[in-house]
């Protein structure tokens, strides 16, 4: 399989390449094998679609919905080349969509990643190159309702995203999506960038770091004619110092063509309240 052939040589190559220091900017990072995954590219907010742990309650359409996702980032290698620092990583998540409705809920769809990013970060710069596979799936329950069997639904290409530090905690970002094979046919890439800034530890609860975030997504697809979407997204972290696992908690408003695949065609807005887990 190509997706595979390209991902075996993407492993190899970031392996081969060669190991040295052992800062990048401010941060001090350690190197080897098994690495943190949440410091030299961090997580981008307002993104539902980046491998996390997250569960999201809405109404669109006059139903009560929830969108849940289960994924995680595994670091697999990190090494540095004079003020470079890289990292390869493996991700996976699974993200659905439920209708809720009393005792029994409705399974309507979902969809399967698996990418294999190489981040890199020098100073207040990052990047992220990865190759990806996504596929999209009815679930049984939506199936039996509406008598909809779907469509294939199946892409596997190459993003790029680059990002800028700034002051006062804030950072932007942008990049794109090359599309290397995808079912339907007509799909073609995307366009994607966006900015977060966040608030200095308010010391709320000791021992712990707490603060407010507000992160602003946009997403523009080739297949819906390169129209805008836009996920916004405000929340609380907290989680312990110079520790990557915490939660947080937040209320985000979308408005534009479903994340989802199966749902590609369909335009949506809504306000959503949620809470997602950092492990990585």
């Amino acid at each position: 399989m190509p997706f595979v052939r390209c991902s075996t040589a993407f492993i190899l190559l970031s392996l081969l390449l060669p190991v040295g220091g052992a800062r990048a900017g401010d941060a001090s990072f350690m190197y080897g094998v098994v690495p943190e995954t949440d410091q030299l590219f961090t997580r981008v907010l307002a993104d539902p679609r980046q491998a996390q742990t997250t569960a999201r309650y809405y109404r669109n359409g006059g139903l009560n919905l929830s969108d849940a996702a289960l994924g995680s980032t595994w670091g697999l290698a990190r090494w540095s080349r004079g003020d470079w620092v890289w990292q390869i990583n493996l991700e996976g998540m699974g993200y659905s969509r439920f209708k809720l409705s009393g005792s029994v809920n409705e399974f309507q769809t979902i969809d399967f990643f698996i990418n294999a990013p190489l981040v890199v970060r020098n100073g207040r710069f990052s990047g992220r190159v990865m190759i990806f596979h996504e596929s999209s799936h009815l679930g049984d329950d939506y199936i039996r309702r509406t008598g909809s069997t779907g469509f294939r639904f199946s892409t596997e290409g190459v993003r790029v995203m680059a990002a800028w530090d700034l002051p006062l905690n804030a950072r932007v970002y942008g990049g794109g999506m090359l599309l290397m094979h995808s079912i339907p046919k007509a799909q073609q890439g995307d366009l994607q960038w966006g900015a977060e800034i966040r608030s200095q530890d308010l010391g709320w609860i000791p021992d712990h770091q707490c603060w407010v975030y507000l992160a602003q997504d946009f997403k523009s697809r080739g297949r819906n004619q390169w129209n805008i979407s836009s996920n916004s997204e405000i929340g609380l972290r907290i989680g312990a110092p110079k520790v990557i696992r915490a939660f947080r908690v937040h209320l985000g408003h979308f408005d534009g063509w479903s994340e989802f695949g199966q749902f590609h065609l369909e335009r949506e807005a809504y306000w959503n309240l949620g809470v997602s887990f950092d492990f990585e």
